[in-house]
């Protein structure tokens, strides 16, 4: 999905991903991050959110949840995480990263939130009445009264499958004010998924029906007297839609694709963010009329095209070989790719992708590498997932 670009904008990362392999640096299934250029991906954002008045939360989930990686973002410019998963917040917090928000997409459960708020997040999202009485007794438990978000839904919004949740517009307003009447807790925003999808012809971000809701429910709550500090926005958030998000009466986004260059719009136009993600295997074996390259990091929804094969670094970037995902039934114990016809494949090259990720999901690898737009790449630390 992002591999042309990737040859475009950041040919020297796909050089590097093949030197790092074929020295046995990294091993095959690794994702490799080019960190000089997630530095500079943030900080275009965070300049362009100020500039815009958008408060940021960043997303690492997409990027494997690693504590050094979430504090090179906040150094750079965004200083809060939000988390999806008690899992990823604890993971982060744990190594003294600021937890903006959690609970949207996933709410902690019932155990958790005295945990939950020794973190001390600047909002927490409850999708229920129930949950938000959980978390104020906790709460109150701790001598504290935490900030929430409600999250919202509406007829016609787009929820994918395994996210469904959160109040209904109908009911908003009932609930709001059940849940005003809780002591450890505070409604100050709301917050859905997602506001904005690609347009028709994959030039620009549009908002979705979610957006509208979103803006509903802030006029329920202001008419019921409860001050709404923040409408939280999340998906696609970069550079090139902070504007529009701004224009729309969203306060808060939440980048995560565009810190690598990665959001879908980045397929289809060059944005000020430049790639800074590729995924290293090896090719395995041939059976047949096809190669197979070692997996682990596919993802179902990455919208793979092919791959660079090959073990020279300065010939990889012509080596074009067409791949294919793997089935969702089945585990991706290897890669299905072609068998070129123009040059030869050898066993133990270098298998280079660049395609939407969900690091967190899968079993690969993860190597965080500084120094390659200086022309002196170092891993500064390696993810090893067992």
């Amino acid at each position: 999905m992002f591999l042309d670009v990737t040859v475009r904008r950041n040919p020297e990362l796909i050089k590097t991903g093949v030197r790092l392999h074929q020295s046995g640096k990294i091993p095959p299934n690794t994702y490799v991050i080019d960190l000089d250029m997630v530095k500079e991906n943030v900080r275009k954002i965070a300049k362009t959110a100020a500039d815009c008045n958008i408060h940021l939360y960043f997303m690492s989930k997409q990027l494997g949840r690693i504590p050094e990686l979430a504090k090179m973002v906040a150094e750079n410019g965004i200083e809060k995480a939000v988390a999806v998963d008690f899992d990823e917040g604890k993971r982060l917090a744990d190594h003294g990263v600021r937890i903006g928000h959690i609970g949207h997409l996933v709410q902690p459960g019932k155990h958790q939130w005295e945990e939950v708020l020794s973190w001390n997040p600047e909002v927490v999202t409850v999708f229920s009445y129930e949950r938000a009485a959980q978390l104020s007794a906790a709460a109150e438990k701790l001598g504290k009264k935490q900030d929430i978000l409600l999250k919202v839904t509406g007829p016609d919004n787009k929820i994918y499958d395994g996210q469904e949740g959160g109040i209904e517009l109908e009911q908003l307003a009932d609930a709001a004010g059940r849940i005003s009447r809780l002591r450890g807790v505070n409604i100050v925003g709301v917050t859905t998924f997602p506001t904005l999808r690609m347009n028709d012809d994959k030039t620009g971000m549009v908002g979705t029906n979610n957006l509208y809701t979103l803006l509903e429910a802030k006029k329920i709550l202001e008419e019921r007297g409860i001050p709404v500090k923040q409408v939280n926005g999340p998906s696609g958030t970069s550079c090139e839609t902070i504007p529009y998000l701004a224009e729309h009466g969203i306060t808060h986004g939440e980048p995560g694709h565009s810190l690598t260059g990665t959001t879908p719009l980045h397929a289809y136009k060059d944005l000020p963010e430049k790639p800074a993600m590729i995924y290293v295997t090896e090719v395995s074996h041939k059976f047949r009329n096809h190669y197979f390259v070692i997996a682990g990091g596919y993802y179902g929804r990455s919208r793979m095209k092919g791959c660079l094969v090959g073990h020279e670094e300065d010939s990889i970037l012509n080596r074009y070989v067409k791949a294919y995902p793997a089935r969702p039934e089945s585990i991706d114990y290897y890669g299905k790719i072609e068998a070129p016809a123009d040059f030869p494949v050898e066993i133990g090259d270098t298998a280079i992708f660049a395609f939407r990720s969900q690091i967190f999901v899968t079993r690969a690898h993860v190597a965080l590498v500084e120094g390659i737009q200086s022309g002196n790449p170092k891993v500064i630390h390696f993810e090893r997932k067992w």
